[in-house]
């Protein structure tokens, strides 16, 4: 029995991940995503230059570079759902969505025209965290239709992105923190981000997503592995 139930209590924790979000770093804007990702792609490769000398059955190899890595994830987004655990937004899909593409598009400055790449960080659970550029954004959309404001839209959106790493890392710092880029309990302890997403506590304040990853961003014991 109490098998059973420390089952359905994990059960549970899992059934609302909280701990999803993405944050982009060139507008301060953050959207939890209370669904987990159908998939999750993340790659990285490395080049070397080769030389074949004399009297040599296998070339010599010299280390060039690595990555960039890349995290391309699918989500099957829930209006209703992603809106209630965004309660300050509009539309949270539409939003999301909207910011995704506007980071494949350039940003100048006013004064050289030098383009600016704009950055995003993704969380997915405590498994896969990136810091980077979006690459690419895809999207889907699906029945059933349901009323927003007097305009009816699609409830389910089939939304693919991907990131590229702009934050260079060691062989020594990944053995100790993952390739997933994962917190180790070491730098930044973010258990307490669950809270911003419980469904009665985003009724009574709606100011609770960016507090609370504005104290993660803050975190001086974070910063080597969350670099916000």
């Amino acid at each position: 029995m109490a098998i059973s139930i420390k089952n359905k209590q994990v059960k549970k924790q899992l059934e609302i991940p909280t701990e999803n979000w993405v944050y982009f770093h060139h507008t301060g804007q953050s959207y939890i995503i209370p669904v987990d990702p159908e998939s999750i792609q993340d790659q990285m490769g490395a080049s070397f230059a080769s030389s074949s000398p004399l009297s040599r059955s296998a070339p010599i190899y010299s280390y060039q570079n690595s990555g960039p890595r890349t995290v391309q994830v699918a989500f099957t987004l829930h209006r209703d759902l992603c809106q209630e655990f965004n309660p300050g937004s509009s539309d949270m899909v539409e939003e999301l969505i909207n910011n995704l593409e506007g980071m494949v598009l350039p940003e100048y400055e006013a004064a050289n025209k030098i383009v600016n790449p704009p950055v995003v960080s993704l969380k997915i659970r405590d498994e896969i965290f990136i810091k980077g550029i979006v690459t690419s954004v895809g999207k889907t959309f699906n029945l059933p239709l349901l009323n927003y404001g007097g305009k009816y839209k699609y409830e389910l959106v089939n939304l693919n992105f991907s990131v590229q790493e702009v934050t260079p890392y060691n062989a020594s710092i990944l053995s100790q923190i993952g390739g997933g880029r994962r917190d180790t309990g070491k730098t930044t302890n973010i258990s307490g981000s669950r809270n911003i997403t419980s469904p009665s506590q985003s009724k009574n304040n709606s100011n609770n997503n960016s507090v609370n990853i504005n104290k993660l961003r803050n975190s001086s014991g974070g910063m080597l592995v969350w670099m916000f």
